[in-house]
């Protein structure tokens, strides 16, 4: 039971030191200033959130915001804009 105590300290530590090297691979100093953004960051998210939830409650629209819902928004306005140009399309292309 020492030995897998010792064993997880050890590792504990390891993990530690490596820790800073992590975040300043991501261009933060160290991980002091990654908490402080992190937590800046979750705050505002939080308060993103909240606000669309009382819009959502006063407007009675949902807010769709994930990724597939405006990947699915784009296809429906290419597929707009392509059956538009077609109805443009001249027949008497090389006519003069």
């Amino acid at each position: 039971m020492q030995e897998q105590m010792q064993q997880i300290h050890t590792q504990i530590s390891n993990m530690k030191r490596y820790l800073p090297t992590i975040v300043q691979g991501y261009g933060y100093k160290n991980v002091k200033e990654f908490l402080a953004e992190y937590k800046a960051s979750k705050a505002e998210y939080g308060n993103y959130r909240k606000s669309v939830a009382e819009w959502e409650k006063m407007t009675g629209e949902k807010v769709d915001d994930s990724l597939k819902a405006k990947l699915q928004q784009r296809q429906h306005q290419i597929k707009e804009q392509n059956s538009r140009n077609e109805h443009h399309r001249k027949t008497d292309r090389g006519a003069r």
